[in-house]
């Protein structure tokens, strides 16, 4: 019981940090110029940076820990572990922040993915420190080799499902005055997102492909996303079923495409 206390306590100081720089980050971006969505009831109000900070401690929070759910096959000391985790989903967030929204200002493209990856590089960082092995090496007997059919399958199934959110749901996009930008996203996006679930996939230890699809698709990605994009509707007014939709067909999207991974195998040691 205390060991797990001990757990918690470092989980939160890990994301109260990681929140931390994330605000230091916000406060060096210039502020935007976007006309297309009005500010939320929490910018209206006064109150966001409150909501901003208390959700923030809980996403990164939550995203720390994950790692725990791949850090046993992690290999090379703790601050390396750590931050293999957060260039992981750093890749993710980056990905989705660079996709092209009628309320995108080309500013904005470079200065919150590197607020974004700045602060989940210091949550991986620490998240390593305080949470990894140490010295950890790989002493699975088998290593769990890369899978480019499954690759090519996650980024084939994230852009039919981005093709049927825009074709068939009509989703909040820049697809109808930029077609030919928002598909090279989507292939660009689907591509990054399938590499990172490729190394995912290399350190979890479930036992069936089911199992493995639903923790590296359902959770270690889908826990990232919806962590991501319910941060927007604290500064945006934005239609949350949209949001809900985007994020539950992407999800799924993956997660099928995930059940093209080998059956992983299990942690044996010597």
């Amino acid at each position: 019981m205390v060991g797990k206390a001990k757990y918690i306590v470092r989980i939160l100081l890990i994301g109260v940090s990681a929140t931390f720089s994330r605000i230091v980050g916000q406060l060096l971006i210039p502020p935007g110029e976007q006309s297309v969505l009005s500010p939320s009831i929490f910018v209206m109000n006064g109150t966001l940076p409150l909501v901003f900070s208390v959700y923030g401690v809980l996403a990164y929070s939550v995203i720390t820990a994950l790692f725990l759910l791949v850090y046993n096959r992690l290999t090379g000391n703790k601050l390396v572990q750590g931050l293999e985790y957060g260039i992981a989903c750093s890749l993710i967030w980056v990905a989705y922040l660079l996709e092209p929204l009628p309320h995108g200002v080309p500013l904005d493209r470079i200065t919150y993915p590197l607020a974004d990856a700045f602060s989940l590089l210091v949550m991986g960082a620490l998240a390593g420190i305080m949470l990894g092995r140490k010295e950890a090496k790989n002493d699975s007997k088998e290593a769990v080799k890369s899978s480019l059919p499954a690759i090519a399958a996650i980024t084939v199934l994230f852009i039919i499902g981005r093709l049927i959110q825009y074709y068939v749901v009509g989703i909040y996009s820049s697809f109808a005055e930029k077609p030919v930008e928002t598909i090279a996203w989507c292939v660009v996006a689907g591509l990054a997102i399938a590499c990172v679930l490729d190394w995912f996939n290399k350190h979890v230890q479930q036992s069936s492909r089911t199992a493995n699809a639903l923790m590296v698709g359902g959770v270690l990605f889908g826990l990232n996303l919806v962590l991501f994009n319910f941060f927007v509707p604290l500064v945006l007014d934005v239609g949350l079923p949209d949001l809900l939709i985007r994020t539950g067909v992407d999800i799924a999207a993956v997660t099928i495409g995930c059940l093209f991974f080998e059956k992983n195998l299990r942690l044996r040691t010597s």
